[in-house]
């Protein structure tokens, strides 16, 4: 559970989502960067591609304002209720000079960004020249320290399934509604087990509230996790397998490269020719072991998934009856 009281880790948050979304297919997510040899640590995420250029399959999940930069790291800081001002501006040019050094970077391999749950205001935009860089929700303007800082205004984002894990965590709660729809209709959630797990989870904690009363709520990514694997596995419960099955699909790409053994898609996308092996191969140990089936229990191995099946199938030589077989779903 939350802890009442304490700060909620925005950042943590956010960073967790990336994480969960982004490893996967090889970028590298970390949180709470040390932007020097020594601390403090900036409460910043930093994505991290591998040695060569971006994937298709890592362009399909970045969102709009980092997916173009062709850099090797990306530093991102959060605001998600800390409105934007100089100060941000200030600070966000700091690190990324400090990191640079610290790194022994060149400008060409870095670029900071900063990701804003609610938009500035047109006076903000008009007084550092900010101008727009095409995809809604991005804009760029010089910093103090002449390095171009860009800002990507969540609320402002085009709906699409690659803006989506970030769209959720912006201010207007319609904005975060179509985000979540967007996520749902391409099949997002299937991506892998985690990122299912902190978008249910996000998804039943954010939406409640507004953004700023969560900011005492203590939220982690930890307590998220939690949350959403519970709403999964009672979902998972209910729903039967044929409408499981046909849930849609981000990209064909995407589900074929998960071989995870955690992916979601391993258990809801299983082939229906080997359920039925399953099915029929239980059938004939129930019938050589007790000689008949029952009604209800051929509904039950009708309904099953193909995991029910095989458990089942492991307790025939031991169970004394059906009814101990079936115990789990009785």
């Amino acid at each position: 559970m939350s802890d009442p009281g304490t700060k909620t880790c925005w950042h943590c948050l956010v960073g967790a989502t990336l994480k969960a979304l982004l490893e996967p297919v090889g970028i590298e997510v970390l949180t709470e960067v040390p932007i020097l040899s020594f601390p403090p640590k900036a409460d910043i995420i930093l994505l991290q591609r591998r040695l060569g250029g971006r994937t298709q399959e890592q362009n399909m999940l970045m969102a709009d304002g980092l997916r173009d930069l062709n850099v090797d790291r990306i530093l991102v800081e959060i605001k998600i209720t800390q409105g934007m001002n100089e100060a941000a501006l200030k600070q966000a040019a700091r690190y990324d000079d400090w990191y640079r050094v610290c790194e022994k970077l060149k400008k060409r391999q870095l670029r900071t960004v900063i990701i804003s749950s609610a938009t500035a205001r047109q006076s903000f935009l008009e007084r550092f020249a900010f101008k727009a860089m095409g995809p809604n929700g991005v804009y760029e303007c010089k910093s103090l320290l002449d390095e171009p800082i860009r800002v990507i205004f969540l609320n402002e984002l085009k709906n699409v399934p690659r803006n989506a894990p970030l769209k959720c965590f912006a201010s207007r709660t319609e904005e975060r509604e179509k985000a979540f729809a967007a996520m749902d209709e391409a099949g997002l959630m299937r991506l892998s087990t985690p990122f299912h797990y902190i978008m249910n989870g996000l998804r039943s904690t954010i939406m409640r509230n507004s953004l700023r009363h969560l900011d005492n709520a203590g939220i982690t990514p930890d307590s998220v996790m939690r949350m959403g694997r519970r709403m999964f596995e009672a979902t998972l419960d209910l729903m039967p397998e044929e409408e499981l099955a046909a849930l849609p699909k981000l990209e064909n790409l995407l589900v074929r490269k998960r071989q995870d053994g955690e992916r979601i898609g391993e258990r809801i996308g299983e082939r229906k020719g080997e359920r039925k092996g399953k099915a029929e191969t239980l059938t004939s140990l129930l019938l050589r072991r007790f000689g008949a089936i029952p009604d209800w229990a051929s509904e039950m191995i009708a309904k099953a998934t193909s995991q029910s099946l095989e458990e089942w199938s492991l307790r025939v030589l031991d169970a004394r009856s059906l009814e101990e077989i079936f115990a789990d779903r009785m």
